[in-house]
């Protein structure tokens, strides 16, 4: 982000296209127009609690899994598993809860990439119940992480390029 203190320098660079931002190892803003992985999934009787609404914790294994299929559409965590050469580390995670789930029905998972920083991804969810109602809303920061070398990598132009395209091609949720 460019403080206002750098008066002339930021009011030049805000009208700049994001990708300079990008191709100079800044951390960027994306556009918020649609959601790239829209999946679906079954409420399950035994993800409810003795509430009889979903547990919290399901909320996160749907971010995970909606993030995961994230991350492979860029060529990261294609095993999703211990043997994968690279990944992404959780470092913050976050759900506002706004409607309950409940058994029987089915909900739609959304993810996306809101920011890209030098080694890491901020990621948005969003989770409607089958009448189309926001249920949930998230958030995540990964780090990407080379298993081999034992270290956050950066994000190249390549990934970055894959990941504006992903975003601007993106489907608003249904």
């Amino acid at each position: 982000m460019i403080s206002r203190a750098s008066k002339g320098v930021g009011w030049r660079l805000r009208g700049l296209r994001r990708s300079w931002m990008c191709r100079r190892g800044m951390s960027s803003e994306l556009p918020r127009k649609g959601w790239p992985v829209q999946m679906k999934d079954e409420v399950q009787w035994g993800d409810q609690d003795a509430y009889m609404h979903v547990n919290n914790t399901q909320y996160y294994r749907w971010w995970e899994s909606a993030h995961i299929k994230y991350l492979r559409k860029l060529g990261i965590m294609m095993i999703a598993n211990a043997k994968d050469p690279s990944g992404a580390i959780i470092a913050r995670s976050e759900c506002n809860f706004k409607l309950p789930v409940e058994y029987p029905d089915t909900v739609t998972v959304c993810c996306r990439c809101s920011r890209i920083g030098n080694t890491s991804l901020d990621i948005e969810y969003l989770l409607q119940n089958g009448k189309g109602e926001e249920c949930a809303t998230g958030a995540a920061t990964l780090v990407l992480f080379d298993y081999i070398e034992e270290k956050k990598y950066v994000i190249d132009e390549k990934m970055k390029e894959m990941i504006l395209s992903l975003e601007t091609e993106a489907e608003p949720s249904k």
